[in-house]
Parts: C-alpha cells; structure tokens; sequence
C-alpha cells in the first residue's frame, strides 16, 4: 500500500507460535493467532488487510517474512521483546490436548494503531492473552464497523502457564465500542449463562449483530431482535485450528460489501469448513470456492 492508503480490514490481536508435541517424539512449530487464520483467509480474497500486533524477536529469528511475502500491511507490526505469544500444546494418544502458555508478548497500546489504519472499512479484534484493552478498541472505533472475539479476555495464565478461562469476564467496557461480536460456547460456559439469552443480551452492551460458534453444532445468530440459526458446512476437518477467526473475518469482510447478515454469515460458515481441510495456516479457499460452497449451507 502506498504511504497514508487504509486498508479495508485491519486485524488485531498477537500473532501465536504453537509449539505442538505428539506421540511418540514428534515435535511441530506452527504460527497462529488472528493476524495469520484472518489475515491470510481475506488475503485470498483479494481484501488490503493490515496487521495490529507485537512478536518477539524469536519470531523474526524462526520464520520467514510470511505476512508482506502474501501482500499484508505490517506497519502495525512490531517486534517487541524478546519472545512471541507461545503456547506448548501435549496431545496423548487419544488426541487430548494440554495447553501451557510459555510466553506473552506486550500488550498493545492505543498509540500502536498507525494512524492511516484508522481510516479502514473495518476492524477484526481478537486478542489471544489479554493484550486488547478498552481503550485500544475506543481508538479505532470511528466511522466503520467494528468486529471482536473476545475469546482472549477469558484467557487467564497462572504462574507456571497453565491456561484456565476466567468465570467473572467484563465484557461492557469492550462492546461499547463494538458493532459485531462473535463469541465460542465454551465462553458463554464459562461465564454459566444460557445460551441464547446471553447472545441477546451481547446486544444491550453495543453490538447489533451476535454471533454464537458452537463447532460442529449451527451457528446462533441475533440480529433486529431475531434469532438464526446457520447449519456449518459439513467437511472431512483435518485441523479445526483458527476456524473461528477465518469466519469472523470473512463475515466481516463480506457483510461490509454486501449488509446482509445472513448471507454473509453462510458465507463465512463456508469459509471456515473450507478452511478445516487443510492443517495449519494453509489452505484458504478462494471467493468462487466459497461461493459454490455457501450452496451447500
């Protein structure tokens, strides 16, 4: 992009290294995070996506310039101490993962968002660990639409990494300034609401669009005081990993172009279910792919 140019869609949120240790010795290393599922999901649909996020320098040491290399904007991209958001995931024999957190990067600050950012179509928040405050989210809000996953808010990280989900979250202070809100099941679970009085109630906080992902189960949707229910798009999944982020920023990007609600949220269920076929951070379907495939929902 040329200097002082917005992109459509700005992501924010810390890039993750997942450090992944199978059975019998096998040991992978693999980015994650919002800027890498969302980013690369609307960059293969053609979407100017920048970058909100602070890695370390064992980042630049371990991979390639990957996010510039695929055409998104790293300005808001800064190498920041000494290690990257890394989690340590354990998987036994019958699949069962435990999660530790290694390392949290800094967080991000207002004065991170560069200011020709603030003129973006749209904003896709989803912090990992806590790096999101209230107030990053009231400097972007402006005259575009503003999309969070706050799964990330839940995430509390003890002293020795292991990673639990808080039960007594806030969320007021970040929907304020929020117009979509998307949110996993095991989120409402952990804050023990029912389901679809909760998704409701997302919306006294700032939000006019809620969006409930409850994995293989449909989608709840509430939108002018209706609810919806959106069936996912049925795959051989190889890796489900950043499937939640792949929809949020493809809904976002294609309720920007078209207002429509529905639609866009079959368009994203494609997406996603498109997306899990492939492991790890490849495999991101094109528009027409996800166009024949939203047929199918």
């Amino acid at each position: 992009m040329e200097n002082n140019e917005s992109p459509d869609i700005v992501v924010v949120g810390h890039v993750a290294i997942d450090k992944n240790k199978f059975p019998k010795g096998m040991i992978e290393s693999a980015i994650g995070g919002a800027p890498t599922y969302t980013g690369l999901a609307l960059a293969a649909l053609g979407v100017r996506v920048g970058l909100v996020a602070k890695v370390g320098v064992d980042f630049t040491d371990q991979f390639p310039p990957i996010y510039s290399r695929l055409g998104l904007d790293t300005e808001g991209l800064y190498v920041s101490g000494a290690y990257t958001t890394t989690f340590e995931n354990t998987y036994d024999e019958n699949g069962t993962r435990t999660q530790i957190c290694k390392h949290v990067a800094p967080k991000i600050a207002p004065e991170d968002i560069p200011d020709p950012y603030l003129g973006a179509k749209g904003f896709y928040i989803s912090p990992l660990a806590n790096e999101v405050s209230p107030e990053v989210v009231a400097r972007i809000k402006g005259n575009n639409l503003v999309m969070m996953d706050p799964q990330g808010i839940f995430r509390r990280i003890d002293t020795k990494g292991k990673v639990t989900r808080d039960s007594k979250v806030d969320l007021k202070p970040f929907l304020k300034h929020v117009d979509i809100v998307k949110i996993g099941r095991d989120e409402v679970g952990a804050l023990g609401k029912d389901l679809k009085p909760f998704v409701k109630e997302l919306c006294t906080m700032g939000p006019k669009i809620a969006i409930l992902t409850q994995g293989k189960d449909p989608l709840l949707v509430f939108s002018d005081d209706l609810f919806h229910e959106i069936k996912p798009l049925k795959v051989q999944a190889k890796d489900t990993t950043g499937a939640g982020d792949v929809l949020g920023g493809v809904f976002l990007a294609r309720y920007i172009e078209t207002s429509d609600v529905i639609e866009s949220v079959k368009f994203a269920a494609a997406a996603a279910g498109l997306k899990t076929r492939f492991k790890g951070p490849t495999g991101y379907p094109s528009r027409g792919e996800i166009i024949a495939a939203t047929k199918k929902i």
